[in-house]
């Protein structure tokens, strides 16, 4: 009897190291932008010189990002109230302001039209042909919800933001959720 249940507890016990490891993994990362995007899951690694991940590379310096990513090569040039430079050879001109608690930006960015109203309980993003209705679930950090271009089965999407990402100006705030998303 003893040498059947040893088998039965080393499986148990494999079984909960391999979930608890899932449970840690699902945790977002502290220092990164932690992006669920309809089927897709990615981390940026967001330090004060960069922002990183597996297709996107970003040096932050004061006025502007320079890098590359998805869209291609980018320098944008960030000033009082607004981002302006090209990515991947396409026009990048946002007017970003501030009402009340939210940022707010309007314009163009790599040739398209994007919008994005950040503010602690609500993050509203219009790019690339799609919107973005997210609610916090925790004040300025956690947000969920869905966009108006996945079909109803597509999970819902998460953004989750770091604390470097939250002291970023409003300017740098709204050109890396362009640039990632």
């Amino acid at each position: 009897m003893k040498r059947m249940l040893m088998p039965l507890r080393r499986s148990v016990v494999v079984l909960g190291v391999v979930l608890g490891a899932g449970v840690a993994m699902a945790a977002p990362k502290q220092d990164a932008i932690n992006l669920k995007i309809a089927f897709q899951s990615f981390n940026l690694e967001m330090t004060p010189e960069a922002v990183t991940g597996a297709d996107f590379q970003v040096a932050r310096s004061p006025g502007a990002l320079t890098g590359r990513g998805l869209k291609g090569n980018f320098t944008l040039a960030l000033k009082d109230g607004r981002v302006e430079g090209a990515v991947g050879g396409a026009p990048v001109n946002l007017t970003v302001t501030k009402e009340g608690d939210a940022i707010v930006a309007k314009g163009g960015f790599g040739g398209r039209p994007v919008n994005l109203k950040l503010s602690p309980s609500e993050l509203t993003l219009y790019v690339r042909d799609c919107t973005y209705r997210l609610k916090a679930e925790q004040s300025n950090r956690f947000y969920t919800g869905r966009r108006s271009c996945d079909r109803a089965m597509t999970p819902g999407s998460e953004i989750w933001l770091p604390d470097e990402f939250l002291a970023a100006s409003p300017e740098e705030k709204a050109a890396i959720l362009f640039l990632a998303l």
